[in-house]
């Protein structure tokens, strides 16, 4: 980036990345102290959090005209005032109960022009095009006929509210991204900075890349271990992209497939416990379930979506004679395993330590410290003041957009919550699907993909926990299996064309075109598209039943994944026609349906067949012309 003087004059008294920078170990060292130490009050801490994220956005994506610091300069002084403001005046809210003086009207107003324009620069257009239409709803919701119909709120109503509320701008939502994701974004850039993020690329290369299509299979490994800790899974693949991709084609895949496997592997780093891009303390925090139980019930999902992705890339290295890279291109496992164990023991303690019952600041906390500790120990000549201080902005600049979003979801959680929308949206939903559980799950996914486009995982799931999740636990789906079901489709939005963060990065790494991208993306997720339907029928794949029915589950389940990659790459022993691949899906969905169990035992019956009909005919030509 430029520097630029904020002297109008143009002397350089401080140049603007000095001040991000400034900022950003500001923002490092606040929420390490408040991890550890210094325990805030939460309006206190999101206001905090905000007001130097909302400075570091106005500084590093200005408005581009001559004179734009006229405004973004005071923008960030608004942004402090706004925040020192609520700060002073919480105990006298209290007393008040609702009762807002002028100046609390106007500063509301501002806190939401501020985050609207705020998300605007860093996540684009169409969350804050949705929160006007929110507070337009809000505004002129008397007007509207029947069951939508709301109270009349006036603006000097709503935007206090809004800015002062537990629901609003500096509530719920925002106070996880100024207790949580920021630690756990901090935790991967230091991570990346001791040289933790090549151990993992080297680990999964020496472990899967002399097996046909091995720099996929590494691909995936890597971008899982990476993406669990990311909080974006479209940043995840511009970091592990521009190693793995290139090594995907030079092996023969193609750019498009290569994209692909980048993109949807590192997307399912954001289901992947134990952190899921931060999203799994969200969930605890919303459904008030223990962080174990929301990691043990995402466990099995996630495994089944990385071994459809893993057999997928398998099955077409070998449909193509692909072949792994030679002994002489890969580092020793057991070399690579003896110099770099230790760079395990941060992701070890962090786990461990959520299982022990620690706050996710706290087992935070330790694990960036001893990944510190550990880059000295392993490369002190990396672990500079300047790299450390450029880790503390990378994190700052990977928080801006889910920062952003969290405000302006807090905006549509404070509106549902003034005019009762949230029970309208259900009672809608329930009202359209006439109490079809299967309707009402095709409307979900369809309202999930669309609202989740565009942004980062953790805030699709806030914006959809509100809206949406509501109506599906309503119709009986059990609160776990209602909120991971959203999860998974906000999640694959970032894969769905048209608008698919994780693809636009991938594309540009491997060169293909975007929408041949999306639509290998989407066949490679095949399983993220139908394993929650599944969950959400039956919950024995969250591990919620009797011991062997969830081990006949997951092993039936495991083997429709592998039948439902079959299909989708149309090799199985052999290149397979239409007919086949339209056999394998039809026994895949069977199998991986958990019940009746009368339904698996088709599967496997025609899973069976197929198998045993492709050896006896493996040597002969295929006798469909059509092949994918």
């Amino acid at each position: 980036m430029m520097e630029k003087s904020l002297d109008v004059k143009g002397s350089i008294f401080f140049t603007v990345d000095k001040v991000i920078l400034f900022l950003a170990i500001s923002l490092a060292t606040f929420h390490l102290y408040t991890a550890s130490f210094g325990i805030l009050p939460g309006y206190f801490q999101s206001a905090v959090h905000w007001a130097l994220i909302a400075s570091i956005i106005f500084l590093i994506k200005p408005l581009k005209f001559k004179y734009s610091k006229f405004i973004d300069v005071p923008l960030i002084l608004i942004s402090w005032c706004i925040s020192y403001y609520l700060i002073t005046v919480q105990k006298d809210l209290v007393m008040r109960a609702g009762a807002y003086t002028d100046l609390e009207v106007l500063l509301g107003i501002l806190a939401i022009l501020i985050a609207l324009e705020a998300g605007r620069r860093t996540v684009g257009l169409i969350l804050p095009i949705f929160c006007l239409a929110f507070l337009l709803y809000a505004l002129f919701g008397n007007y509207f006929p029947g069951m939508f119909q709301t109270a009349n709120f006036s603006i000097s109503r709503i935007a206090p509210y809004l800015y002062t509320g537990s629901d609003g701008l500096y509530g719920q939502i925002i106070l996880v991204s100024a207790q949580f994701i920021f630690l756990f974004l901090l935790f991967g850039a230091v991570l990346k900075l001791t040289g933790a993020g090549n151990f993992f690329v080297d680990l999964a290369y020496s472990v899967a890349g002399k097996i046909s299509g091995g720099p996929a299979q590494a691909a995936i490994l890597s971008s899982m271990l990476m993406g669990t800790v990311n909080g974006s899974g479209a940043a995840n693949v511009v970091t592990t992209g521009t190693f793995t991709i290139p090594l995907m084609k030079r092996v023969g895949y193609k750019a498009k497939f290569a994209g692909a496997v980048e993109a949807v592997a590192s997307n399912g780093g954001q289901i992947m416990p134990p952190v899921m891009g931060a999203v799994a303390f969200l969930m605890a925090e919303i459904t008030g379930l223990p962080y174990v139980d929301i990691l043990k019930a995402a466990l099995i999902p996630a495994i089944l979506y990385f071994v459809t992705l893993s057999s997928c890339v398998y099955f077409i290295a070998k449909k193509n004679n692909f072949k792994g890279l030679e002994k002489s291109e890969l580092p020793s496992f057991r070399e690579t395993l003896f110099k770099g164990w230790v760079y395990l023991l941060p992701l070890g303690t962090l786990v461990f330590l959520l299982v022990q019952g620690f706050s996710p600041q706290k087992a935070a906390f330790y694990s960036i410290i001893l990944a510190i500790l550990i880059g000295f120990i392993k490369d002190r000549k990396n672990m500079t003041l300047p790299n450390i201080m450029a880790a503390s902005r990378d994190s700052a600049t990977g928080i801006m957009p889910i920062a952003a979003a969290c405000l302006l979801a807090g905006i549509i959680m404070g509106v549902i919550q003034l005019t009762g929308l949230g029970i309208k949206i259900s009672g809608i939903l329930e009202s359209i699907s006439g109490g079809n559980l299967l309707l009402a799950l095709l409307l979900t996914m369809f309202t999930s993909i669309i609202l989740g486009m565009g942004l980062p995982t953790s805030a699709a799931y806030l914006i959809l926990a509100v809206l949406v999740a509501p109506a599906l636990v309503n119709m009986g789906i059990p609160v776990i299996a209602a909120h991971l079901f959203i999860l998974y489709f906000g999640a694959l939005s970032t894969i769905t064309p048209p608008v698919a963060l994780s693809v636009f990065g991938a594309a540009g790494i491997a060169g293909s075109n975007v929408w041949e991208t999306g639509v290998e993306s989407v066949k490679l997720a095949s399983a993220g598209f139908i394993i929650p339907f599944i969950f959400a029928y039956n919950d024995v794949l969250l591990l919620n039943g009797e011991m062997g029915d969830i081990v006949l589950s997951i092993s039936t389940a495991l083997l429709g994944c592998l039948a439902l990659s079959a299909s989708v790459t149309g090799w199985c022993i052999k290149t397979v026609g239409v007919l086949y691949r339209i056999l394998f899906l039809t026994s895949a969905i069977f199998l991986i349906i958990p019940s009746p169990f009368y339904w698996s035992l088709i599967g496997l019956g025609m899973v069976t067949i197929l198998l045993v009909s492709l050896f006896i005919n493996r040597n002969k030509e295929q006798a469909y012309s059509y092949t994918a």
